[in-house]
């Protein structure tokens, strides 16, 4: 018995790919994954090999590897390195993030974050924020664009250890088909559906998502909510603010940009004070 397993995604000549790499053998398709389950205890390394040409066949053994905990970085062809660099024919974020660095504080919301009606970036306050943390402002904004589009942005990056500023924005705007929607823009069959009771639960999901997924990755983070009206946002404050993390801001919108639209320094001076304090606060931040 070899201290070497060497698991094949298809039967074929697995006892020679045994042999190439001096180990003992089994392959996915001819034996119980439970009874593997077992096996691969039994050996000090398990080596993963795709020994055909069939992409589910190579996606099974990418599964039982990640499932059981084996290395799927490395998989082998029949008898060396795997020769073709099989893709998904998807899009899978866990496959390329995007990095946050050390010395940055990403921002994700809307035109209030992007610094609309600001003629210069060092009045909004992403700017003023990060210059008080030593950081940099890594922006990545969607002006007139919902919380939607945050979630899915937010599955983008490699979230580990970051640090993470969320303004969430009205809750009327949504996506449907891939097309962005506002609430104003509703035919009466979408009005009749997003109601504004839809409209907030559907919100509230969505913080309670993201803050278990940010949490989930140690991520040091911060979240307000930016909303112009909206006739439940009494209730839908407080449940946010059960979350340590929100920051709620009491009349936000103190002055204009001085392009003479969106909130000014007064307003996003006010903003990364309270945000500022409650991520020192949290994570004891210098």
């Amino acid at each position: 018995m070899s201290d070497r397993l060497v698991i094949c995604s298809g039967p074929v000549d697995d006892d020679y790919i045994g042999n190439h790499y001096n180990a003992d053998y089994a392959n996915i398709a001819e034996y119980s994954w439970d009874i593997l389950k077992l096996k691969i205890l039994e050996y000090n390394e398990v080596l993963l090999v795709h020994n055909g040409d069939n992409n589910n066949d190579f996606f099974k053994l990418i599964t039982f590897g990640n499932i059981h905990g084996i290395d799927t970085n490395n998989i082998l062809g029949a008898y060396g390195p795997l020769d073709d660099n099989i893709e998904y024919s998807f899009h899978v974020n866990s496959k390329s993030k995007k990095q946050i660095q050390k010395n940055q504080v990403l921002f994700i919301g809307c035109s209030h974050t992007y610094g609309t009606g600001h003629s210069k970036s060092d009045t909004v306050y992403t700017h003023i924020i990060s210059k008080m943390l030593g950081k940099h402002p890594l922006v990545d904004a969607h002006p007139s664009k919902g919380n939607w589009l945050t979630e899915e942005k937010i599955q983008t990056y490699n979230l580990k250890n970051s640090t993470i500023v969320i303004q969430f924005t009205d809750i009327f705007r949504i996506m449907l088909d891939g097309e962005h929607h506002r609430g104003h823009n509703f035919n009466r069959a979408q009005s009749e559906v997003f109601s504004d009771v839809v409209l907030a639960s559907i919100f509230i999901e969505q913080v309670k998502r993201i803050v278990n997924l940010l949490r989930a990755n140690n991520v040091r983070f911060v979240f307000f909510h930016l909303s112009l009206f909206h006739p439940l946002i009494e209730e839908i404050d407080s449940i946010l603010s059960s979350y340590k993390e929100f920051v709620f801001l009491k009349e936000w919108n103190r002055d204009s940009g001085d392009l003479g639209n969106h909130s000014g320094v007064l307003s996003h001076t006010m903003w990364a004070e309270n945000l500022f304090e409650r991520l020192i606060n949290l994570y004891h931040l210098s």
